[in-house]
């Protein structure tokens, strides 16, 4: 399908859209507690395994994943490493769609908390019957596709951009050009939104794309050393209803 002369809205998803806990500490304790549940989750399939035996053949997927590339750009996919772990490892096949199964059920302990900011399902269902909106997230794809559908958002997106598909981080370059080829429209019709100054602002403007920083309190304190040049065409994540104005604004 061809878009362009649409104009694409990509959204940032986790504390733009969704708060999920990113309290360092509790984050160390709800994906030991995690892992805990997959390791359980796998006695059906007549693997009894620890938490931490688990975690260290995923980590050892990941490291062989890493070997040649630059982890500071490059993304794996929690959903292949496990589906390495079951089969090098512990010699069992289980269906992509299991697989992904399983991980949300430890997604859902390791994530801790999870909610809608206010306004956000009322603003996007505004927004989707005027542009066409992505999202484009530092996710893993097993994770997100779930809680889309879980915060009943899911239906007003039409595109799923995520870097463990891409298997680059938004830190790099080819992500928001990947982001492009998957939208196929001119980068002037486009809008990244998100809270991460850093990633969501400066990184997609460098390519050329139009932006909106959501400013959220969770997250301020970790842009500080990026607001340069100063931000604009910014928002308070309380404000989130004004959004259909600034986008008329910045698009017109």
């Amino acid at each position: 399908m061809k878009n362009n002369f649409k104009q694409i809205i990509l959204f940032d998803l986790y504390q733009t859209l969704i708060d999920i806990d990113i309290n360092e500490k509790n984050k160390i304790i709800n994906q030991a507690k995690g892992w805990k549940k997959f390791a359980k989750l796998l006695k059906p399939y007549g693997i009894t395994i620890t938490s931490t035996k688990l975690y260290d053949l995923h980590e050892k997927q990941k490291e062989k994943f890493y070997i040649g590339k630059n982890k500071k750009t490059r993304h794996s996919n929690f959903c292949q490493l496990m589906d390495l772990v079951f089969k090098k490892n512990l010699k069992i096949k289980i269906s992509c769609q299991k697989i992904c199964q399983l991980i949300y059920e430890y997604r859902k302990i390791a994530r801790g908390h999870i909610r809608l900011y206010p306004n956000v399902s009322k603003t996007l269902k505004q927004l989707s019957k005027k542009y066409i909106l992505a999202i484009a997230s530092y996710t893993q794809k097993c994770f997100a596709d779930f809680e889309l559908q879980e915060m009943n958002i899911k239906k007003y997106f039409t595109y799923f951009i995520y870097t463990s598909e891409i298997s680059f981080y938004k830190n790099s370059p080819q992500f928001y050009k990947q982001c492009l080829k998957i939208i196929n429209t001119n980068i002037k019709n486009c809008i990244m939104i998100g809270d991460n100054y850093d990633t969501d602002v400066l990184w997609p403007q460098k390519l050329g794309f139009k932006t909106i920083w959501i400013q959220n309190p969770l997250t301020m304190p970790e842009n500080t050393h990026s607001l340069k040049p100063k931000p604009t065409n910014t928002m308070k994540i309380k404000e989130f209803a004004k959004l259909p104005q600034i986008i008329e604004q910045i698009l017109n």
